[in-house]
């Protein structure tokens, strides 16, 4: 068996990131397309939350001030909670990027959480997950795995 991998899995080398449109060196071109993956369904994570905020306007209209004061206190709880959340989930696919197999875990388990919100946000929601279903796809797969394991030897 050859330990060389074939060019498609093949980290990037400086230039070859630099074309590519960013990435690592050493770092194989299918982590970096679950990176990017992951960073789009962060930012469309961003549209859901603005769409949640701009609709919730509408369901103060015409009840009494007691109850638009809850609803207002809601949508602040929900916005503080959704930048934290799209901040963490950066933070985790960058810690991915990085080899880090903890993080590639919790993305799992987050993007599996995701479908729950998959019928929301006007469909904003079913192609965030879509998003996150590849990305998560692509960080299992034998090659991708490869990666984390030897991320995992080089630090013992």
């Amino acid at each position: 068996m050859s330990d060389r991998m074939p060019q498609a899995d093949a980290p990037n080398t400086s230039a070859g990131a630099a074309r590519a449109g960013g990435g690592a060196a050493g770092v194989p071109s299918r982590i970096n397309i679950a990176f990017w993956l992951y960073i789009a369904s962060a930012a469309l994570s961003l549209v859901v939350l603005i769409l949640a905020v701009a609709t919730a306007g509408t369901a103060t209209a015409g009840v009494a001030s007691s109850a638009s004061a809850a609803v207002g206190l809601a949508v602040t709880a929900s916005v503080i909670f959704g930048i934290l959340y799209i901040a963490a989930y950066v933070l985790f696919a960058v810690f991915m990027r990085r080899g880090a197999n903890w993080a590639r875990i919790v993305l799992l388990i987050v993007t599996a959480l995701s479908l729950f919100g998959v019928f929301g946000a006007y469909g904003v929601g079913a192609v965030r997950a879509v998003l996150g279903v590849i990305a998560t796809i692509l960080v299992f797969i034998p090659p991708a795995s490869e990666y984390f394991r030897s991320g995992r030897a080089a630090r013992l």
